[in-house]
C-alpha cells in the first residue's frame, strides 16, 4: 500500500515537472514567418490607411510579400515540423465547441500547440490575407493600371473591386485586435507568456506531448515544392506581363499639338477631358480662357480630330474615367471637375501659386507623368515651399 501512495505521489510529481518543462514548439520558419507577417501587413495598413498616395510602391511590395508568405506558410503546413502541420490543429467541430464553452467559463483546456481558436484564427488570417492580396492586385491591375494583370483588368472591375479590398483591410483590423485579445486572454488563463513562446520558440508541453514521437520538417518535398511554384509564377506572370495595360490606347505625337498648345502652357493629355469639351475648347478659340488663341483651318481640324480621338470616353485610366464627368459650369477646365476638386482639397491654395507651380492648371509641376495621361501615385511630388 504505502508502495502504491509512493508511486502516485512521483507520479503526480512526474506530470508536474513535465507540465512545465518548456520545450521547442515553435520551429524557426514558422516564428520567421509570424515576425514578418506583422511586419508586412502593419505596412499595408499604415500605407493603405495613413500614407500619403506617393508611398504606393511600399504598399505593393508589402503585399507582394505577404502572399510569398502566405504560399511558404501553407507549404509549411504540409511539410513542416510537428506543430507547424494543418494536421495538428485541423480539430473536430464537437471538440472546438467544448472548448469555446471552457474559454467562455474562464477554464481552457490547455493545448501544446494551437488551441480550436486559435487553430480558426489561423486557417481565417489565411484565408482572408489572401483575399486581401489578390483583391489588392486586381485593384493595382484595373485601377492603377500597373503590376501583372493591367492588361487584363479594366478600371470599371479595378473600382469595384477596391471597396472589397478596403472591407477586407478593415476585417484584418478587426481579426488583428481579436487575436490580440486571444493571445492576453490565454497568456493569463495559461500562465504562459505567449509572445515570448513565439519569440524563443519555447512553450509548456502537456506530459502526453512531451512522449509524443516528433515529426520532423520534410525540406526534399519543400523544395520540390517551392521549386514547382516558382516555375509557374514565372511562367504565369510571364505570359501577361508583355499585355500592355488595358485601355491605354498608343497615342502617337502629334506635333502641331505640342507647338500650338504647348507654347502657352502644359500639353495637356487628351483623355483628361470628354470629346463634349474638346469640341467646345476648339470652336472658341478666338476666347480660350480670355485669350485669343485663334488657329488655321487645317490646323484646328487636324488639332479637334487629334483631340477627339483620344478623348477621355477612349482612355481607360483612373485620371480618364473620373475626368470625363465636368463641372456643369465649367466644363471646360479640369481644375473645375469635381474629381479634381476632390482629390486637390487637402492641398494648401498657397502651393499653387508658388513659382514652381504657378497655377491649378500645371499638372507637370507636381504629377511627373503628366504628359503619359498615367497619373501614377508615385510619381506625385508636390513642391515645397
Amino acid at each position: 500500500m504505502q508502495t502504491d501512495i509512493t508511486t502516485a505521489s512521483q507520479t503526480a510529481h512526474d506530470l508536474d515537472r513535465h507540465a512545465k518543462t518548456r520545450s521547442i514548439v515553435w520551429d524557426v520558419p514558422v516564428r520567421l514567418f509570424h515576425w514578418s507577417l506583422v511586419i508586412l501587413v502593419g505596412t499595408t495598413l499604415i500605407t493603405g490607411f495613413l500614407a500619403p498616395e506617393w508611398w504606393l510602391d511600399i504598399h505593393i511590395w508589402a503585399g507582394y510579400g505577404i502572399g510569398l508568405l502566405i504560399a511558404l506558410r501553407i507549404l509549411w503546413g504540409f511539410y513542416g515540423s510537428t506543430y507547424a502541420r494543418f494536421s495538428n490543429f485541423l480539430f473536430p467541430v464537437r471538440e472546438t465547441l467544448t472548448f469555446l464553452r471552457q474559454l467562455a467559463k474562464g477554464r481552457p483546456a490547455h493545448y501544446t500547440g494551437h488551441n480550436p481558436a486559435g487553430a480558426l484564427m489561423v486557417f481565417a488570417l489565411l484565408a482572408v490575407l489572401g483575399a486581401l492580396t489578390i483583391s489588392g492586385l486586381i485593384v493595382l491591375g484595373g485601377q492603377e493600371k500597373q503590376g501583372v494583370l493591367a492588361g487584363l483588368i479594366s478600371f470599371s472591375f479595378g473600382k469595384a473591386m477596391a471597396k472589397w479590398h478596403e472591407l477586407l483591410a478593415f476585417l484584418v483590423l478587426s481579426m488583428i485586435v481579436a487575436h490580440i485579445l486571444g493571445v492576453f486572454l490565454e497568456s493569463v488563463l495559461a500562465k504562459e507568456n505567449l509572445i515570448r513562446a513565439m519569440i524563443t520558440g519555447r512553450k509548456k508541453k502537456l506530459p502526453l506531448e512531451t512522449a509524443r514521437p516528433i515529426l520532423h520538417a520534410a525540406p526534399d518535398q519543400i523544395y520540390l515544392s517551392i521549386s514547382v511554384i516558382i516555375i509557374a509564377a514565372i511562367l504565369a506572370v510571364g505570359s501577361v506581363m508583355w499585355i500592355k495595360p488595358r485601355g491605354l490606347t498608343p497615342m502617337p505625337i502629334n506635333t502641331s499639338y505640342s507647338t500650338e498648345c504647348g507654347d502657352c502652357h502644359h500639353a495637356y493629355h487628351p483623355s483628361l477631358l470628354p470629346e463634349k469639351s474638346w469640341n467646345l475648347i476648339m470652336a472658341g478659340l478666338s476666347d480660350h480662357f480670355g485669350e485669343d488663341a485663334s488657329l488655321d483651318e487645317s490646323t484646328t481640324n487636324e488639332l479637334t480630330a487629334y483631340l477627339k480621338t483620344y478623348a477621355a470616353e477612349r482612355w481607360d485610366s483612373e485620371a480618364a474615367n473620373n475626368l470625363r464627368w465636368t463641372s456643369r459650369s465649367e466644363p471646360l477646365s479640369i481644375s473645375a471637375s469635381p474629381y479634381w476638386v476632390r482629390r486637390h482639397q487637402d492641398i494648401e491654395k498657397t502651393v499653387f501659386v508658388q513659382k514652381t507651380v504657378g497655377s491649378k492648371g500645371n499638372c507637370i509641376a507636381c504629377h511627373k507623368d503628366a504628359s503619359s495621361g498615367r497619373f501614377d501615385d508615385q510619381k506625385i511630388d508636390i513642391p515645397k515651399k
